[in-house]
């Protein structure tokens, strides 16, 4: 059943049964106005006869009432009769012709009491309303005087009252039936337009498409506005989960081929092994060599991808405070036995009792992973820098692009109440290419400038994931001179809030 169907019934039923209601208390009031009406008609009649009837004689002798012409007092309508104490017809009204009011048992009993009263009879195949008065004279009955009307008229009256109420409620109720049901189409076909919107989306799977509305702010206004909302939320979900997807997918077939590749190579080697037998000394060493290379580099990528695991599941690592020269220190000394030969150059710019709240773990994963490229990448004799300094003001990323906007708002929600420190690393490799600031943060991503390079596109995956634990930004960009920088925002806390930064300082 149509929704407009079901409204329309409920609301005809609530009429009918207010109808119900009034027209009941319509008949029951009207009844009540007539009958009272009929009551007191020939309640007057007969008051009018009672006080024209006489009593002669004395207290002594024989006393005789002596009625009047009671047809003086008839009406087409309106019959009277008299009894005496016997019950027997003394007088009655012409129009009776050969009929008599019905005089019971129970009449008489009641007129012994001395008090007017009414009852219905049934005389001449109508019913008769009849006013009792007792005739007493010196306290004893002599008599029964009767005045009583037709309730024909009442009746027709009535019947045609309840004919006409019949007949417009009728018409009433079918004509609401017809308006309620035009006025529940006109109010629900905004619904139906709104359900047919939604259908043609679920069918045809464009979460792009939006219902339109141009009516007031009203259920049905709210109700677009909301079903628009969850269907721009629904959208946006299904591109994340159709990226995760894609992402996931590649994941698995980069994953795939970078274990491959040490596999195969172990795998050849031990087959060379098994088939040399006592070979030559030298050939056995090369690939035993190959096998512990190959294996390690396997173990790295293996850690690599539960770290990765780890991240998807929503792993935070433990958080504490430590000073920031602190924790530089370790990362600078064992940065030295990386350069080689290239020239390593520290530079601080921050208090010297600046904190930041890390996981030193962590924090020092995401810098070797970050000096590692820039050694790895950078030419020998070039210069790799490591730059620790606290902006003055702003919040600005090179290469970053919107997120010079972004960065002091998600800054802000870390909790810290002074500011930020940023750290940069800086080489003179090949740089990155046309668009891939954001891409070479993605899972086995590897840059066309980098292919060949011993790598598993990892490494600045797992920086990313670090540096978005602990509250910060990282981002990469080119450098005008060549080479590349990347930049990492993290949130700083000081010891002492008046203390001047020592800028300029050069390691």
């Amino acid at each position: 059943m149509h929704l407009r169907t079901k409204l329309t019934l409920l609301y005809t039923g609530v009429l009918v049964l207010v109808l119900l209601i009034l027209t009941t208390a319509l008949l029951l009031a009207t009844s009540h106005t007539l009958y009272k009406e009929v009551d007191e008609g020939i309640a007057a009649k007969a008051a009018s006869l009672v006080k024209s009837i006489r009593v002669t004689g004395n207290p002594f002798s024989l006393r005789e009432v002596v009625l009047p012409d009671v047809d003086v007092f008839a009406a087409p309508d309106t019959y009277l009769q008299v009894v005496d104490a016997r019950g027997r017809v003394v007088s009655r009204s012409n129009n009776l012709g050969g009929q008599y009011l019905p005089l019971g048992e129970y009449t008489l009993k009641n007129a012994l009491q001395g008090e007017g009263f009414y009852e219905t009879v049934q005389a001449g195949g109508q019913q008769i309303r009849v006013y009792n008065v007792p005739l007493v004279v010196d306290g004893q009955l002599v008599g029964l005087l009767q005045v009583g009307r037709a309730l024909s008229t009442v009746h027709i009256l009535l019947n045609q009252l309840r004919f006409f109420i019949a007949l417009v409620g009728t018409a009433s109720i079918i004509l609401a039936a017809l308006l309620g049901w035009l006025l529940a189409r006109t109010a629900l076909k905004p619904l139906e337009k709104i359900t047919g919107t939604a259908a043609s989306i679920e069918s045809n799977s464009d979460l792009s498409r939006r219902i339109e509305y141009s009516g007031p702010a009203d259920e049905l206004g709210r109700l677009v506005i909301t079903l628009n909302a969850m269907f721009g939320r629904l959208e946006t979900m299904y591109h994340r989960l159709q990226q995760s997807y894609d992402l996931q997918r590649r994941f698995v077939s980069d994953a795939s081929h970078e274990l491959r590749t040490p596999l195969t190579t172990i795998r050849g080697n031990a087959e060379l092994l098994l088939k040399m037998q006592d070979g030559d000394p030298v050939l056995v060493s090369e690939a035993l060599k190959d096998i512990a290379d190959e294996a390690r580099r396997l173990t790295r990528l293996v850690e690599d991808l539960l770290v990765l695991a780890r991240a998807d599941a929503g792993f935070m690592p433990e958080k504490e405070f430590v000073d920031l020269a602190e924790l530089l220190q370790g990362v600078v000394r064992k940065a030295r036995f990386l350069a080689d030969d290239r020239e390593f150059v520290f530079q601080e710019y921050y208090p010297p009792r600046a904190r930041v709240q890390v996981n030193s773990d962590s924090f020092s994963q995401l810098m070797f992973i970050l000096l590692d490229n820039a050694f790895k990448y950078s030419p020998p004799g070039s210069t790799v820098g490591l730059t620790v300094s606290v902006p003055p003001q702003g919040c600005s990323m090179p290469g970053s692009g919107d997120n010079t906007r972004r960065c002091p708002e998600q800054l802000a929600a870390s909790g810290s109440k002074q500011g930020w420190v940023e750290i940069a690393v800086t080489d003179q490799g090949p740089g990155l290419m046309p668009g891939e600031e954001d891409r070479i943060f993605d899972r086995f991503y590897r840059s066309e400038s980098t292919r060949g390079q011993e790598g598993s596109g990892l490494g600045l995956s797992i920086a990313h994931w670090i540096v978005d634990r602990h509250g910060g930004l990282i981002s990469a960009a080119n450098l005008p001179e060549g080479g590349s920088v990347f930049t990492v925002l993290l949130p700083l806390f000081y010891t002492d809030e008046d203390v001047e930064p020592p800028f300029g300082q050069k390691n």
